[in-house]
């Protein structure tokens, strides 16, 4: 390296020694030339000293490295030998494992056949193809308003509620329909209905009077009767008598409902279209309303419910904006059994044909159009059952029987079992020969 790089150096200056000359053929140059030389030849001798000087350095760094080198890859070859042997031991020791795969024997079967479902059965009968059911039922009711399209004159006496009082005896006093109350103006309001206003009390021989409330109707048609409230009202028919002052009567809210000239009214047609509209949305409130009272576990198929109106009344009289009212109360009941019941009659029946020890490993079910009774609380329908059975394996006794067991006596214990159609079974790591002696390390799949 030291050669190299003198080498360089000296071309370095006969070129430059060589423009020198090229530039100048003066002799007065030539001295110049040599001292140059001369310098740069000194400096290269420096420089290759120093260059010697470093490759001792580095060549005696690097034996020293060399020595050291073979006590740390000894020992690291050993730690490797000693992590070998701990890997081995814990693949012998802890890794054998176990994966078998086990197909079992499935039979198809199918059942077409009616069942009832009626709420005097109290379990399920095999041999008269029944089960268990619930009758569900809410009824409420509701007034629903709608809008009056036909236009006629019409009169219309106010009305309202009254307070009568007694403080006259403690004997009780009727009063028939059509009794007459009259407002401190002079207005007349008549009784809708016969009331028997209940004796006063004597509390510490003071009369405390008693009431009653009741109906009354303006005497006349027209607004001039939206009166009130009244403080007092008077009754005539006692006037001149010692029970004038004593029986009496107030409103506490206003008279309503006095009216003369055009106003709404429902027509037929109104009338017929509100009732059809306050039936459904009244079936639909109701059924909704039901659905949220029936636990989830209940089925219901095809023709299990019914809807009755129980009552419906229309009052044409319109109010200040033309709206009638129409009151309806209706009834939804259904009929519903638990699909588990039935899973479990059809089950039973299979395994009267296949075995006891038979159990469905998946169907489909289909119902047919049910036929109820809800006088009786029964419904009868048609079911179409697609399934298939196995018998089931016991896999936690199955792996405790195969611990420590070879491939050969592996395959004579599963042999054994009637209900295995076909078993797949894989050792791992791949020196493992018979499965683990610790169940944790078995793996059991039922396909």
């Amino acid at each position: 390296m030291a050669d190299l790089n003198k080498k360089k150096m000296v071309d370095i200056v006969r070129s430059a020694s060589k423009r020198v000359e090229n530039k100048s053929a003066q002799e007065d140059f030539k001295d110049l030339d040599r001292k140059i030389g001369k310098q740069l030849e000194k400096k290269i001798e420096r420089f290759e000293k120093k260059e010697e000087e470093q490759f001792q350095k580095e060549a005696g760094a690097k034996e020293i490295k060399k020595k050291r080198f073979f006590p740390i890859t000894y020992a690291l070859l050993g730690l490797f030998l000693i992590l070998s042997g701990g890997v081995v031991y814990s693949a012998i020791e802890f890794l054998p494992k176990a994966k078998i795969q086990i197909t079992a024997k499935k039979t198809d079967w199918n059942y077409v056949e009616a069942v009832i479902a009626a709420k005097d059965i109290a379990a399920i009968d095999i041999s008269q193809k029944q089960i268990p059911a619930e009758v569900f039922s809410v009824r409420k009711n509701f007034n629903f308003s709608f809008a009056a399209t036909g236009k006629k004159q019409i009169e219309k006496k106010a009305g309202g509620k009254i307070i009568v009082y007694n403080s006259f005896s403690s004997d009780s006093q009727p009063l028939v329909s059509g009794t007459r109350f009259q407002s401190p103006d002079g207005k007349i309001f008549k009784l809708t209905e016969k009331i028997i206003v209940p004796g006063a009390q004597v509390v510490e021989g003071k009369i405390v009077s008693s009431n009653i409330e009741a109906t009354v109707i303006a005497d006349q048609p027209g607004s001039q009767y939206n009166i009130g409230p009244i403080s007092r009202f008077s009754i005539p028919g006692f006037q001149g008598t010692p029970k004038e002052r004593e029986f009496y009567a107030e409103s506490k809210e206003a008279m309503k409902g006095g009216f003369i000239g055009e106003a709404a009214y429902p027509t037929d047609e109104n009338i017929k279209k509100s009732k059809e509209k306050a039936e459904k949305d009244l079936k639909d409130y109701v059924d909704s309303y039901l659905s949220l009272q029936i636990p989830p576990e209940f089925k219901f198929i095809d023709a299990s419910r019914q809807f009755n109106i129980i009552k419906e009344e229309v009052n044409s009289n319109t109010d200040e904006k033309g709206n009638f009212t129409v009151f309806a109360e209706g009834e939804s009941s259904v009929i519903g059994f638990r699909e588990a019941d039935l899973i479990s009659l059809i089950e039973k029946t299979a395994q009267s044909n296949l075995g006891a020890n038979f159990k469905i490993k998946n169907y489909q079910l289909e119902y047919g159009v049910g036929r109820p009774d809800f006088k009786k609380g029964k419904i009868s329908f048609a079911v179409d059952f697609k399934g298939v059975f196995e018998e089931p394996i016991d896999i936690e006794s199955f792996k405790q029987k195969i611990l420590n067991k070879d491939e050969k006596e592996l395959k004579i214990f599963i042999s054994s079992f009637s209900n295995i159609q076909k078993t797949t079974v894989s050792f791992w790591p791949f020196w493992v020969k018979k499965t683990p002696d610790n169940i944790k390390r078995i793996m059991v799949e039922k396909l």
